[in-house]
């Protein structure tokens, strides 16, 4: 049935008129629901699959970031100042390459017009490591080292 009514608009539309109001009407409702009958679970499961299997590594990484008690701390502090219209955003800025494996992640301060990032973390989901990426000296180093070198209140 699908094909019979695709083969048809194609037919009309190739000869260059003008459909009716009423008929492209009914066509355009109709036929996305008719060509979409055409193994709808298989095409929107294949998708949903990938989706998540992308969206998982990322997610672990950016919760991984979320759940550290700095960034707990600096939200809240955040919150605090802004009297509560500004937040933190937690994002995966970079995702992993043939040549790096990790996720870099961004800790940042949504003002409303920009980020300000606070923090940038590198994170490897398949050693579940995290490190800090230290913009003075333009190296990563570990969250342990990081949490030593500075002290609370700067982190």
């Amino acid at each position: 049935m699908q094909s019979n009514v695709a083969r048809l608009l194609t037919n009309y539309l190739d000869m260059n008129k003008k459909l009716p109001p009423a008929i492209f009407a009914a066509l355009i409702f109709y036929l996305p629901i008719t060509l979409s009958s055409c193994h709808p679970q298989q095409k929107l499961q294949a998708e949903i699959t990938h989706k998540k299997h992308t969206e998982t590594k990322e997610n672990q990484a950016v919760n991984l970031i979320i759940n550290l008690d700095e960034v707990n701390r600096k939200s809240a502090e955040v919150k605090k100042d802004s009297k509560g219209k500004q937040h933190l955003a937690i994002y995966a800025e970079t995702l992993p390459t043939d040549t790096d494996p990790n996720y870099w992640v961004k800790v940042a301060e949504d003002n409303g017009d920009n980020y300000v990032a606070y923090y940038t973390f590198a994170v490897n989901i398949k050693t579940r490591t995290i490190e800090y990426y230290d913009v003075m000296q333009n190296s990563l180093i570990t969250l342990s080292k990081w949490r030593k070198s500075t002290p609370i209140d700067e982190q």
